[in-house]
């Protein structure tokens, strides 16, 4: 059975909530995708009770998986979803709308429940191309399936609050957005005149986006030390405010103990990752593998995180 059973008759601007998983696209060695790595990483968020998965954003390398291969991981993801109970969603950014959209029909006729679309980044859109663009994206899957805009500041539109209304007034596939930013006076505009929308905050913030009204959160951390994440949700969901913002405070300086240690010679965001969760003992290890033309971190620098992380970030540090 499914822990959170409103959700899994599917995800609605009133109910998606909770600590999201970012699952890593696990590669082998000569790389392809380790279907068998994948299903036995599911199988472990989802023990750990989490609200939810999803692939294919920065941590499923998405910009790496061709649509036939796309087509394969969401075979695969989906039927593991399925049979768990685990609420699901697929990162579908593309280059291109045709591109988008073929991922989101994908995923929908699989029974994946929602996706994450950000706006093809090679550059900007203007106004009517965005607004043709949420057209084309929504008519692409049916009612029950959720939009989530990816509010990714590395490509080319972070939307803003008058924005999110229009989201919000024409599309009602639009049922939330991934918004990374960290900028609190600009969020509480976009809570202001969107407040319809669920909104999910990096972990950086999560503790005062939370009282500004995310309801939320897509984690990474969840690949390391996923009882932490939802340790902090408890907090959260019972007003202990003090507690909660302690341990984001401890989220910011693991974070930035991980880019001090992981980035070596300018390691970004899901190669990142996928060390931090090879340095736990939560995941399979064998998921650090990236696709080139992304270099996977150095064993030596997650042995050195392994070490500093165990000696300054006990709290942290995942124990079983």
């Amino acid at each position: 059975m499914s822990t959170f059973p409103s959700m899994q008759r599917g995800l609605t601007r009133k109910n998606l909530h909770g600590i999201w998983a970012a699952i890593h696209t696990p590669f082998k060695d000569d790389g392809r995708i380790d279907f068998d790595a994948l299903r036995e990483n599911m199988r472990r968020l989802h023990a750990a009770r989490l609200h939810g998965i999803y692939t294919t954003d920065s941590d499923g390398e998405f910009y790496a998986i061709e649509l036939d291969e796309f087509r394969q991981l969401a075979d695969v993801f989906a039927a593991e979803c399925l049979r768990l109970n685990f609420p699901s969603m697929m990162g579908v950014t593309w280059v291109n709308t045709e591109g988008i959209t073929q991922r989101l029909k994908i995923a929908a006729e699989r029974g994946i429940m929602g996706a994450h679309v950000g706006f093809p980044f090679f550059m900007p859109l203007n106004e009517p191309s965005r607004t043709q663009f949420w057209h084309d994206v929504s008519d692409a899957v049916p009612d029950k399936f959720a939009l989530i805009h990816y509010n990714t500041p590395r490509q080319q539109h972070v939307l803003t609050g008058a924005d999110y209304r229009i989201l919000q007034e024409r599309f009602p596939k639009v049922a939330g957005a991934k918004y990374p930013q960290s900028t609190a006076d600009v969020f509480t505009d976009v809570m202001n005149q969107a407040p319809d929308l669920s909104y999910f905050a990096g972990e950086h913030v999560l503790v005062p986006f939370y009282m500004l009204g995310a309801r939320g959160c897509n984690s990474w951390l969840t690949g390391y030390n996923p009882k932490y994440m939802l340790d902090l949700w408890d907090d959260l969901a019972n007003s202990r405010w003090d507690i909660a913002l302690a341990k984001n405070r401890r989220i910011v300086a693991f974070a930035n103990m991980v880019g001090a240690t992981l980035s070596e010679t300018g390691n970004f965001h899901g190669i990142v990752t996928k060390a931090v969760a090879a340095g736990s003992p939560f995941l399979v290890h064998g998921n650090r593998f990236s696709r080139k033309p992304y270099m996977p971190v150095s064993e030596a620098a997650v042995a050195m995180f392994k070490r500093r992380a165990a000696e300054e970030f006990p709290d942290l540090t995942y124990n079983g």
